[in-house]
């Protein structure tokens, strides 16, 4: 059956402090699932469709439950890391940011935020790339696989600035990359790099540049393609087709604004994943040293996972 067109509209959230009952049982249980103290967006966005956000999690939750919805999140994290450090000039911002005279506290808590980030960014990514393909009866080939799950835990929730919070100078940059990146709400991402003004302004100096290069955009498109490639081999992937939905009650808004919803954060976290990965190499050291060597073509340095093992993560 086709699935009813998504439009743009204004998405509503239920935060996890307004939440009660199953939708906050819901929240606690993807926060356990993923290993991170915090709840992205995505989820608060389906919080608001509480019939959905049970029939979605109750499908989904399975197939997070498995050794290999992790190993695939790891493919996307070292495939954008690999993107940008391959492609694209990125500072060494942790010079930078040592001399402007960053404590050591706060340069090892940055440190902390940025690797959150870019171990659960990946995941919402595949999360997305999922359920997209649920609604569209899932998997052509449907396989399963013991829960045998095996990921990091984060505990460290991180400080975000909210845009009803930041003062002007931060609201400032908020509004330019709200405006670069053609959205109408930040991730979390940069939210919490905002307790480090200094750091954000150095960053996304940085990265407004890169975003709006073309190879930026192939990149984000081919991490989006690699996700949903991924998600086609997922073990216990979830079928969740608008018939299914209405079966279970759903009405056709709910169907349409879960639909919308799924879309846009797809795009959203294949943008996020790339800028994270961006954030690390620059906080370790860059790579613009590979500007006075003579490697080119097939001949450029090429990052892979065991040169970075922190990227298995």
């Amino acid at each position: 059956m086709r699935m009813p067109l998504s439009r743009k509209r204004k998405l509503s959230y239920v935060r996890e402090g307004d939440a009660s009952g199953r939708t906050l049982e819901i929240y606690q249980e993807i926060k356990e699932t993923l290993g991170v103290p915090h709840l992205n967006a995505l989820f608060q966005a389906y919080g608001a469709y509480p019939r959905f956000l049970d029939l979605m999690w109750t499908s989904l939750r399975p197939a997070l439950d498995t050794r290999e919805f992790f190993a695939h999140s790891d493919r996307l994290r070292a495939e954008a890391y690999t993107a940008m450090h391959n492609y694209f000039a990125v500072p060494d911002l942790d010079s930078r940011i040592r001399q402007i005279q960053f404590s050591t506290g706060a340069q090892y808590e940055l440190a902390g935020v940025v690797d959150l980030f870019q171990y659960n960014d990946p995941l919402l990514l595949l999360i997305a790339a999922v359920q997209l393909q649920a609604f569209e009866d899932g998997p052509t080939h449907v396989r399963a696989a013991k829960n045998e799950a095996d990921h990091p835990i984060f505990t460290q929730k991180p400080v975000v600035l909210t845009e009803e919070a930041a003062p002007a100078p931060i609201r400032k940059i908020y509004d330019d990359i709200k405006r670069s990146l053609g959205i109408n709400f930040l991730s979390l991402d940069f939210l919490a790099f905002a307790r480090w003004p200094d750091f954000l302004s150095l960053y996304w100096n940085a990265l407004k540049g890169v975003i709006s290069s073309p190879l930026y955009v192939e990149h984000k498109h081919a991490l989006r393609e690699s996700a949903l490639a991924l998600s086609s081999g997922l073990p216990n992937a979830p079928q969740l087709s608008v018939d299914h939905m209405k079966h279970a009650g759903l009405s056709n808004e709910e169907i349409s604004t879960a639909i919308h919803i799924t879309e846009e954060f797809l795009d959203l976290f294949s943008a996020s994943v790339l800028n994270v990965a961006f954030a690390k190499i620059s906080l370790e050291g860059g790579n613009q040293i590979r500007a006075t060597r003579n490697h080119i073509g097939s001949e450029q340095i090429k990052v892979t996972r065991e040169d970075h093992p922190e990227q298995a993560a």
